[in-house]
């Protein structure tokens, strides 16, 4: 049980740090190219990290609810 309150805390987390730093890729502007480069890529790590989180917890999640189904019998 707790293992699943983690991985749905790592879902909530994920989403969070996608939605908190998506909208600032692209508010970029493009009047100095080394800078907006650099603001792009800080703003879009947490969104790949955050997106990884978020599969991996939802994947193990599915599994730790199909595992328990099929101790129980279920299929």
């Amino acid at each position: 049980m707790v293992v699943r309150i983690l991985y749905i805390l790592g879902i909530v987390i994920g989403l969070y740090a996608i939605f908190n730093n998506l909208p600032y890729i692209f508010k970029v502007d493009f009047s100095d190219p080394t800078l907006a480069f650099g603001k792009i890529l800080v703003s879009l790590f947490p969104v790949i990290a955050g997106s990884v989180i978020v599969y991996v917890s939802s994947y193990n999640l599915y599994l730790s609810f199909k595992k328990k189904n099929s101790k129980s019998g279920g299929e």
